[in-house]
C-alpha cells in the first residue's frame, strides 16, 4: 500500500453501499456476476460480504459465475489462507 494511502477498517456497510456492488461492469469479457462478487470479496469484511451475498442471491444473480480462467470465486477463495469465513458464505 502506498504511504499516502491508509487502510479503511470498520466500515459500516448499509443497504445502499451493498447495492452499489451489484452494478459494476466489466470491460474485458469477465462475467459481470463474477466481477461484482470478486470486488465485494476484496473490499468487504466477512460480515458485510455475507450481507452482500444474501442481496446478490435475492436478485437472482449467479453465485457460481466464473472468471476468464473458468474459476468460481469459491474456488479462488479456497486457496486463500484467511478465506474460510468468506468460503462458508459462498457455500
Amino acid at each position: 500500500m502506498k504511504k499516502d494511502k491508509s487502510r479503511v477498517e470498520d466500515v459500516q456497510w448499509g443497504d445502499e453501499q451493498l447495492r452499489e456492488y451489484l452494478n459494476f461492469n466489466t470491460y474485458d469479457g469477465t462475467d459481470r456476476d463474477f466481477h461484482c462478487l470478486y470486488r465485494a470479496y476484496t473490499r468487504m469484511d466477512a460480515a458485510a460480504f455475507e450481507a452482500f451475498v444474501e442481496l446478490f442471491k435475492s436478485e437472482n444473480r449467479n453465485i457460481h459465475a466464473t472468471n476468464l480462467e473458468g474459476k468460481t470465486l469459491a474456488q479462488i477463495v479456497a486457496t486463500h489462507a484467511k478465506g474460510g469465513d468468506y468460503l462458508a458464505v459462498l457455500g
